[in-house]
């Protein structure tokens, strides 16, 4: 009796020690490690900026350079049991890259919006003409609708790359840009290839060997090897090492970021992610384009009224037509007479402009005049004056005896009345 006691002990033990050891789908797809929507607030805090997008709650965008895009900066595609995986380089790509949906905003930029279902890569694929392409889903647009024909992905969100270089850590250099995107587009068709794992659906994009038959090039495919903390991805012993917990949807109600940046820019979200005309509030682009049609206008209404531009403003100048204006309103004259002498006083103005100018110069030139023709004169009168000196200096001795001698000699008008009286007198 105890023989068969332990016996059956025995078998219930390795039984259900082969149970411990039996993998679990559940915990392949979606990890024990449960946390709530506070833990995105928290930990991608120090990288980037939460704010309040309307409609859609808190919504995140990185600190990453206005070159930045999801699915394409800093980070590369491994295939793995879930199909294609973005293996993101940075520290907090675990999260927004695996988890919600992007979208595009000319204010802000590339911002993400949380989402609480895990995945390899939430992206639309596209295949033909050689290339392969990608583009980040937008909010609300779960994986049934993107592969349908409503859904028209913005053709600036796709990235497109030839098949031979889809796995290559350098992709990016044999991207074209977003002007090639319209006529690739128009040579490629959706790829509605999925992965479900205990009722979930993952986007799988490419498959290995259609791959390798249009390539001929051989695909790794990559174990997902979950980690108990947030950190960077990595790629180790054939193995993706990546941080993939489960997170709580009934938290986000209760939950917030402790601070949202751009007080005044709040409320901005848009009920659909591609319409911009749905927003609250202009863009950066609307308010740069306001003002200067608020400038324009404000020019326009100011000459209507008579009043000076922008730029007469800064000069603080008034123009010659300006100062006509005022003149002839200053006369103290009729309308009609008014009007009747302005084009008199214009061609008369338009005449004495040069003279007043002429005058104002004038008085300058008059008290110039005298100093040059000092200047000029000067150096000639000192050389001249030495000369001058002894010119009169020599006939002055030579005059001096000759004057004396006159002053001595009688003069002849004296003798001649004389010697006239006594011829008189004798002939008496």
């Amino acid at each position: 009796m105890k023989s068969q006691m332990k016996k059956m002990m025995s078998g219930v033990a390795i039984v259900f020690a082969i149970i411990i050891a039996l993998p679990s789908n559940k915990a392949q797809a979606q990890p024990g490690v449960s946390i709530s929507v506070q833990t995105f607030y928290d930990e991608l805090s120090p990288y980037g900026d939460w704010v309040d997008y309307g409609s859609y709650g808190y919504a995140w965008h990185p600190r990453a350079g206005r070159d930045f895009r999801p699915y394409y900066t800093n980070g590369y595609w491994a295939m793995t049991q879930y199909g294609n995986t973005w293996v993101s380089d940075y520290d907090w790509g675990w999260a927004p890259f695996h988890y919600g949906r992007w979208t595009y905003d000319d204010y802000y930029g590339w911002i993400w919006i949380p989402g609480t279902e895990w995945g390899p890569a939430w992206v639309n694929w596209r295949d033909g003409g050689g290339y392969y392409g990608w583009a980040p889903l937008g909010p609300g647009i779960s994986i049934t609708m993107s592969f349908g024909p409503r859904y028209n992905v913005p053709n600036n969100w796709w990235v497109f790359i030839p098949c031979q270089h889809m796995y290559s850590r350098s992709f990016h250099n044999y991207y074209r840009g977003p002007s090639y995107n319209t006529t690739i587009i128009n040579n490629t068709t959706i790829i509605n290839n999925t992965y479900i794992n205990n009722r979930n659906t993952y986007v799988y994009g490419p498959r290995s060997n259609e791959f390798q038959r249009r390539t001929g090039q051989r695909v790794n495919v990559y174990n997902i090897n979950s980690v108990n903390r947030p950190e960077r991805m990595s790629v180790r012993n054939n193995a993706v090492n990546m941080y993939r917990p489960t997170v709580n949807e009934r938290s986000r109600t209760n939950e917030r970021p402790q601070q949202i940046s751009g007080g005044a820019d709040r409320n901005r979200g848009m009920e659909n992610g591609n319409n911009r005309q749905q927003r609250s509030e202009p863009s950066r682009m609307d308010n740069n384009r306001a003002q200067q049609q608020r400038q324009i206008d404000n020019g326009w209404n100011g000459q209507q009224r008579g009043e000076p531009t922008r730029m007469e403003q800064r000069s603080n100048t008034p123009t010659i037509e300006q100062r006509r204006q005022e003149q002839w309103d200053r006369q103290p004259q009729t309308a009609p007479q008014q009007n009747r002498d302005r084009p008199r006083q214009m061609e008369q103005s338009r005449q004495e402009q040069p003279r007043q100018m002429e005058q104002r110069q004038a008085p300058q030139q008059r008290m110039e005049q005298p100093r040059q023709m000092e200047q000029r004169q000067a150096p000639q009168q000192r050389i001249e004056q030495p000369r001058q000196i002894q010119q009169q200096a020599a006939p002055q001795r030579m005059e001096q005896p000759r004057q004396m001698e006159q002053r001595q000699a009688p003069p002849p008008r004296d003798n001649a009345p004389r010697e006239r009286g006594g011829e008189r007198g004798g002939r008496r």
